[in-house]
């Protein structure tokens, strides 16, 4: 018996380091976004050095799925923006086909906003905003 138990605190014990990465790449998300109409869904993560931000497209429904955004839809909208600041990041980002440059800024649970500039003199702000649960 005391064998048996032995064997299963080891298993378990293995186990549990086995999956301790998992749960560290777990911690890394910074929540799901949503347009303001609520139509397509943007999962953000910090990734790369664990400080970059990745943004990836998760999901479009209604009147945004439609043939030009299906092929999005899974990839990163953002591949690793670089810290600019306490929740700021500068990088590319990309949306429906286009990319710009700019900075990211996540005002956690209020809104994430992307201030891009394509061919320097033309900027927009894409704004996100928390999910609904």
């Amino acid at each position: 018996m005391r064998t048996y138990l032995s064997t299963f605190a080891g298993i378990a014990g293995a186990v549990l380091v086995a999956l301790s990465p998992v749960a560290a790449l777990a911690d890394t998300s910074l929540g799901v976004y949503q347009t303001t109409d609520r139509k397509m869904d943007f999962g953000l993560t910090l990734c790369g050095s664990g400080k970059d931000l990745c943004v990836k497209l998760l999901a479009a429904r209604g009147s945004a799925d439609v043939p030009q955004t299906r092929p999005f839809i899974g990839k990163y909208a953002v591949d690793r923006a670089t810290p600019a600041g306490k929740n700021v990041w500068k990088g590319a980002m990309t949306v429906q086909g286009y990319t710009a440059n700019g900075t990211l800024t996540l005002n956690p649970g209020v809104n994430f906003v992307m201030h891009g500039c394509t061919m320097v003199v033309i900027c927009n702000d894409f704004t996100l905003i928390p999910a609904l649960k």
